[in-house]
């Protein structure tokens, strides 16, 4: 199986960190249709796209509703939208770089699963090879 990944911030920032926490709705099994699929892949920015990166999968958490911010918090470090800068007015609202960046990530994931997933997986990709 492949791994896809469509958003331009997510896969720059694996290829770039050798690493990235990324959403799926789905839990891939093995071809038994019973083991969770893990372990190597690869990776690709499409689907029929050339590989990227060979990578290693690992699934972390389930998370019973993609708008579950405490879950995404967590990751959102290393999701590929932390900037580590806090968002224009953010000293009269409270918000900080943490805020905005599992904001950001919220809306990608309703924009890449239109049909707003109930339930889903946070999976640790890792870059086979890279320099941690």
């Amino acid at each position: 199986m492949v791994m896809i990944f469509g958003h331009p911030k997510v896969r720059e920032y694996l290829l770039e960190h050798g690493l990235v926490y990324t959403y799926r709705k789905n839990h891939k099994k093995t071809a038994d249709g019973i083991r969770p699929q893990t372990g190597r892949d690869w990776a690709t920015d499409r689907r029929l796209g050339k590989k990227i990166a060979d990578i290693y999968i690992t699934p972390v958490e389930h998370i019973d509703c993609p708008i579950n911010t405490n879950l995404l918090r967590k990751y959102a470090r290393e999701s590929g939208f932390y900037t580590g800068e806090a968002p224009y007015g953010s000293f009269y609202t409270g918000l900080g770089p943490i805020d905005l960046a599992v904001s950001e990530w919220s809306i990608a994931i309703k924009s890449l699963n239109p049909k707003s997933p109930s339930n889903g997986w946070i999976y640790r990709v890792e870059v086979i090879g890279a320099d941690s």
